[in-house]
């Protein structure tokens, strides 16, 4: 909807959230109650399997429309998770290349805290 109201802010910023929520999913994240997990059962068989790259996927077209029309915060965002993602599938040199990514953007927009989160993610690489 947001990609046919031509609101490509809105669509980068939804493309990026759902990144997050895979990433989460990929990640373990989240409630773990029975009750929960049975009731999302079908969700999750679909979804657990496939949340790494469906996140990736995510962060990407988040980047792409975000470099498009110049949104530098969901841009920085987007480079910092998709660096995390990397991070936590060992994916090293592709990881620091978002953080740093990350930094610069984040440096640009004086984006105080996630600097700082971008910086000890880029650290935490040793």
């Amino acid at each position: 909807v947001f990609l046919e109201n031509e609101n490509k802010y809105r669509y980068a910023t939804t493309e990026y959230f759902l990144g997050r929520v895979y990433f989460q999913i990929a990640q373990g994240a989240g409630p773990k109650r029975l009750s929960i997990m049975a009731k999302n059962i079908g969700f999750l068989i679909k979804n657990v399997p496939f949340a790494s790259k469906k996140a990736e996927d995510h962060f990407n077209k988040a980047i792409e429309v975000a470099k498009e029309i110049g949104a530098k915060g969901v841009l920085g965002q987007a480079y910092l998770d998709l660096g995390l993602l990397h991070r936590a599938k060992g994916r090293t040199e592709q990881a620091k290349n978002y953080f740093s990514e990350a930094i610069q953007l984040f440096e640009e927009c004086e984006a105080q805290v996630y600097l700082k989160r971008a910086n000890e993610a880029l650290v935490s690489l040793g």
